[in-house]
């Protein structure tokens, strides 16, 4: 166990002092497992799920997030009578509350471990870090159960339950090999952009970004942007990259996730991104003074036919996407 820990610790240290890589391949074993050493080669165990210890910390992590919503329920948004509204406000005052914690925890551990980050998204791995992973698979339960017990059936509702499904299935498989941790760090890194994505929700639902909070909102839309294309966009296109460079060094299911999960993953936000600047005038906001002599005459304008493209490019919400 001593020795073990000792290769661990120098292990971290020969990273932090080694050159910087942008993209590097992951030859970094000695920061993970001793047991799971070779993992990334073979197929996941994934009956690892209900046969270990995983299964009931899933458990405990989902039901506590019911619990933080009851308190959400019983102490926020108490002036808005029950409705579909008001229901909305509680499950994304929930949905903020898991992205300021994940989010937040997640960048500084960033910030922190940069180096380690960009160095051993697949074989570094604690226990005690795993749990921060574990914690979202809990929220993405809880979150799906609620749309399925509270929603009614749509492509919105389709599109969030595949995103759910697929996020847990990708944190599940890099908890389960104890394989890819930091590279799950990574994909969770967009709950930071999440974050200011779910305040401008609640602003809008609640009619506070056109009332008491104008101002607010809007500095809250330019950091939405921001932050989207930061945590969002550069995250993907570095998961994208690290793949690629460390192509064939992993099973073939983990190429699957990487290129085929992670192109969903892409699809969902790049449709996200477009509701966005549409929604906030960001897109349309250079073609409407064209449009008026087609609203005279009748015709689709630019503008018009602009908004159709993007809602073919996508129903789901702004407001819904982790």
């Amino acid at each position: 166990m001593a020795e073990a820990l000792s290769r661990w610790q120098e292990g971290l240290n020969r990273i932090e002092a080694a050159p910087f890589h942008f993209f590097t391949l992951d030859n970094n074993s000695d920061v993970g497992v001793p047991s799971a050493v070779g993992a990334e080669l073979e197929m996941p165990d994934y009956w690892g799920f209900v046969n270990s210890i995983f299964l009931p910390t899933v458990v405990f992590y989902t039901l506590l997030w019911f619990a933080v919503y009851a308190c959400v329920q019983y102490n926020c948004w108490l002036s808005w009578q029950e409705g579909i509204k008001r229901k909305r406000l509680l499950n994304l005052t929930t949905s903020l509350i898991h992205s300021t914690i994940s989010g937040l925890y997640l960048f500084a551990f960033f910030c922190y471990n940069t180096k380690l980050m960009f160095a051993a998204p697949l074989h570094y791995y604690t226990y005690l870090d795993s749990q921060i992973i574990t914690l979202s698979i809990g929220y993405f339960f809880y979150d799906g159960i609620d749309l399925v017990m509270n929603d009614k059936l749509s492509i919105s509702t389709g599109v969030l339950l595949f995103h759910h499904v697929a996020s847990i299935y990708v944190l599940s498989t890099a908890v389960l090999s104890k394989k890819f941790l930091l590279y799950a760090y990574w994909a969770m890194l967009m709950e930071v952009s999440s974050i200011f994505l779910h305040t401008r929700s609640i602003l809008h639902i609640s009619k506070l970004s056109t009332t008491s909070m104008i101002g607010f909102s809007k500095v809250v839309s330019y950091l939405n942007l921001i932050t989207f294309i930061v945590f969002r966009g550069f995250v993907q296109f570095f998961l994208f990259g690290w793949a690629w460079v460390n192509y064939d060094h992993i099973h073939f299911i983990f190429k699957c996730i990487a290129f085929g999960g992670g192109f969903c993953f892409a699809v969902i936000n790049v449709s996200l991104l477009l509701r966005i600047l549409h929604s906030d005038g960001f897109l349309l906001s250079s073609v409407v003074s064209q449009d008026s002599t087609c609203r005279s005459s009748g015709c689709p304008s630019r503008g018009q036919r602009v908004q159709q493209l993007v809602g073919k490019c996508g129903k789901i919400g702004e407001e819904g996407v982790a």
